[in-house]
């Protein structure tokens, strides 16, 4: 197998266009990380995880044939640097220049990522020969592990496109090693058989014959976390070491990264020394070693050469004429691109204190001249594996917050991704949960918003207790959980939600003295292939959880697999609505209607009600409560809202061209609270003008809000910088209305309607409550002309209704002539 064999799988065209497809959802959680960075008054890992995520995608440009990408991206990272490990906050003018900066990224990869795609396309097909050529897997051996968990990471391996090969002892893979040393396998072994694999005389087994180090790279599986065999592991340079229970998922991931990092090509190593008998010197001893060496006796030409040859490591003289290894260190060190290279002092300066002078420029070690060639090449060895293991860990993929234990949203995503995609069986049935706290206002009266959080953090430690290491549980609302779950068989998926479900109806938690007691409504969605996508997927998960708590709460809600004839009629249904509005979409079958919403004390100003309409074919026109729920249910409300949304920009603007300025109203679902790829669409649009503040405000259902505001804060916040308005819908008069007034903030509320027919509930202390937090009240679905005194004198400041005027296709009201 050749060493550039691996490569050339890497960039095969399909794999380049898959990652060409995901750069879009990258950039887009890279954009997600920005504004929680900024909104976290730069406090919490967020830049962390910015840094990782950018440099991330950074090196994947580069290995797919992007370069744009990891060039702007270099820029980037260098700019947030200044702030990264100081602790500094930015100021309001460089958060803002920073802003354009990640939105430049976005961007320039997008652009390049799109060149590139046109480039693939006007490509003719590869031959067959090439496709021969690119085929060869690469191979993984396993040795010593127990047969489940063997079975469980093979099929892992091979949606990682490896070969596994199973073996019985260790004279195999030491036989195989013998004859391809410079193989680029990888193996997995049970620990207990290190001392086979690498005899402690360094003779035999996997030790490389030329310099006695690891050559193969191992990575071992323990059956529990005993130090000393964790030492004896890292000894022998262990690549990896996973303590039962191992998730298969993750550890595949990790011998991806592996099979990367530990590729057999030569490392490259620049040595910068003036006397050229001591460049030769290391140049002999190194490249018999098989290391790659380029020789500079000029100082003064190392940042060229530096770009050109981008070494693993660097082997700096400390004494030179024209330039010092200190000072050339200094100048290598402001080079972002150059920041981690290892840099190795050599020279025959025998004063300790000097030496570690040295090493405080950025030096990674001091080696004394005359030097042994066995310790120089294990120096040199060690050190650029160091940093490479160092590199991949500290831009590897964040999983988990590390604030809650959970796994993060995004990553259970990813992995119900990864299950839907992948071809291998599985024996096992794949369960989304969706865990719902019942009676959660109850719970914020006793604990406050704060003691919430506290709450629903117990809650997860506690059903942890129940569920097994694989199993990934995340938070997914301000009161909620999803999770991921594996079972042998739907029974036992439904097993598992009982038990969750009775256990924290047992539990009493205590939150700052305060005792409650905490009930659960579960939905459990067993998942079938290929039918659907994973965010849909979750969408049944949630619906069904909601069925739960109507029925009364503190209970599962299984969907079952098999329906009777009556519900498979109305899931066909839904199906056809379905399609039906997925054509809408694609084909303008949506329409909107404009209904005006007029002043009560005078105002001019022209305001519209959006209401959305769908027009069949053959002109069959659908209210929005005929196909809404359905657009729930299938997981296609989010493209449902951003074709509305998109409409209403068009029109705005449409309108702006001939003079007229238009305020409208569109109605969101919360897909939006959470959805940073739409906020940066809309962001987008206000950079190019398009948005103008008091031209557009979205409405969101208050109840539905008040599930989750941490999301809403975050997202009304943008929404305010961009110029959008926020209006939550159906506010009456209750403490969680207050108290989402109270944290958000909103620009205009609408009023229940049953609040309109019974206005001695509380009518005019909402609207009272509302002006003192200066917000516009709206009264909807006004129909009787006897009603305006009421709401007049309440202090309304706007109506709306076929009272004013009915829905229209078209903007015609005259506001300048509105009178009431």
């Amino acid at each position: 197998m050749s060493n550039d064999k691996p490569v050339k799988h890497i960039a095969k065209p399909d794999l380049v266009q898959t990652f060409l497809n995901q750069v879009p959802g990258r950039v887009s959680a890279i954009l997600e990380n920005w504004h929680q960075l900024v909104h976290s008054d730069w406090k919490g890992n967020h830049l962390d995880t910015l840094i990782e995520r950018i440099t991330t995608l950074n090196e994947s440009g580069t290995k797919f044939g992007v370069p744009q990408i990891a060039q702007s991206g270099r820029s980037l990272i260098s700019h947030l640097g200044d702030y990264h490990g100081t602790g500094l906050k930015p100021q309001h003018d460089d958060v803002v220049a920073l802003d354009g900066l990640v939105h430049a990224f976005k961007d320039a990869a997008i652009q390049a990522c799109n060149q590139q795609a046109e480039l693939l396309a006007s490509k003719p097909a590869e031959t067959d020969k090439d496709e021969s050529e690119f085929s060869t897997e690469q191979k993984v051996f396993i040795l010593g592990i127990d047969e489940a968990l063997a079975a469980n990471l093979t099929r892992h391996l091979q949606a990682n496109q490896f070969d596994v090969e199973y073996l019985t002892g260790t004279e195999e893979i030491v036989h195989y090693y013998e004859i391809n040393p410079d193989d680029t396998s990888l193996l997995i072994s049970h620990v207990d058989l290190l001392g086979k694999l690498f005899p402690e005389s360094k003779n035999g087994g996997l030790w490389n014959k030329n310099n006695a180090l690891p050559g193969m790279p191992v990575a071992f599986i323990a059956d529990n976390p005993d130090l000393k065999t964790r030492l004896s592991a890292m000894r022998v340079d262990a690549s990896a070491y996973w303590v039962k229970p191992v998730d298969p998922y993750l550890a595949a991931k990790r011998i991806r990264e592996l099979s990367s990092t530990h590729s057999h090509t030569a490392y490259r190593v620049l040595i910068v020394e003036d006397d050229p008998a001591q460049a030769d010197f290391a140049d002999a001893i190194l490249s018999k070693a098989n290391f790659d060496c380029r020789c500079v006796t000029d100082p003064l030409q190392v940042m060229d050469v530096l770009q050109d040859f981008k070494p693993d490591l660097i082997l700096m003289d400390l004494y030179m004429p024209e330039a010092s290894g200190t000072e050339l260190t200094t100048v290598i060190r402001e080079d972002n691109e150059f920041l981690d290279v290892p840099i190795v002092f050599l020279s025959g300066e025998q004063d300790l204190d000097k030496q570690l002078s040295a090493l405080s420029f950025g030096g990674e070690d001091f080696l004394s001249k005359p030097i042994a060639p066995k310790h120089l090449i294990s120096t040199v060895t060690n050190r650029i594996r160091r940093a490479r293991q160092l590199s991949h860990r500290l831009h590897g993929h964040t999983r988990g917050e590390k604030e809650t234990g959970l796994h993060s949203r995004n990553y259970l995503l990813e992995r119900l991704d990864a299950l839907l995609q992948s071809e291998s069986p599985i024996d096992e049935i794949t369960g989304i949960f969706f865990l719902q706290i019942d009676n959660p206002e109850e719970l914020i009266k006793s604990v406050g918003i704060g003691g919430l959080d506290a709450v629903l953090a117990m809650v997860a430690d506690h059903l942890k207790q129940h569920l097994q290491s694989q199993d990934i549980l995340t938070r997914f609302g301000d009161n909620s959980l999803s999770l991921l779950a594996l079972r042998p068989s739907r029974d036992d998926l439904q097993s598992l939600g009982e038990t969750l479900c009775q256990s924290i109806s047992k539990q009493i938690i205590e939150v700052e003295n305060t005792t409650v007691g905490v009930t659960l409504s579960i939905g459990i969605y067993p998942v079938e292939r290929n039918n659907h996508d994973s965010r849909s997927i979750i969408a049944h998960a949630q619906i069904a959880s909601r069925q739960a708590l109507e029925a009364g709460g503190n209970q599962i809600k299984f969907v079952e697999a098999e329906k009777s004839p009556q519900a498979q009629a109305g899931e066909s249904a839904a199906v056809d609505m379905g399609t039906l509005i997925e054509s809408a979409i694609e084909k303008d079958y949506f329409d909107i209607y404009f209904q005006p919403i007029v002043a009560l004390q005078g105002s001019t100003q022209a305001h519209y009600q959006t209401l959305l309409r769908l027009q069949e074919p053959d002109g069959k026109l659908h209210r929005a409560a005929e196909f809404i729920p359905a657009a729930e249910e299938l997981g296609l409300i989010s493209k449902v809202d951003q074709w509305t949304a998109r409409r209403a920009v068009h029109v705005i603007n449409e309108h702006k061209l001939q003079g007229n300025e238009i305020h409208l109203f569109v109605s969101q679902s919360t897909d939006l609270l959470e959805n940073m790829e739409r906020l940066t669409w809309l962001r987008e649009k206000y950079r190019q003008g398009q948005i103008q503040k008091g031209s557009l405000t979205f409405e969101f259902n208050i109840n539905e809000v008040a599930k989750n505001l941490k999301s809403a804060k975050i997202c009304f916040d943008i929404l305010g910088k961009i110029g959008i308005s926020s209006l939550l819908t159906r506010a009456t008069l209750t403490p969680e209305t207050e108290r989402v007034i109270e944290h958000l903030p909103i620009q205009f509320i609408k009023l229940d309607f049953n609040l309109l027919q019974e206005p001695e509930q509380g009518l005019k202390q909402l609207i009272e409550l509302a002006h003192e937090k200066g917000i516009k009240v709206i009264a909807p679905q006004v129909e009787d002309p006897r009603s305006i005194a009421i709401l007049w004198s309440s202090g309304t400041d706007y109506v709306q209704g076929n009272f004013v005027q009915r829905p229209e296709s078209n903007l015609i009201y005259d506001f300048n002539e509105s009178v009431l």
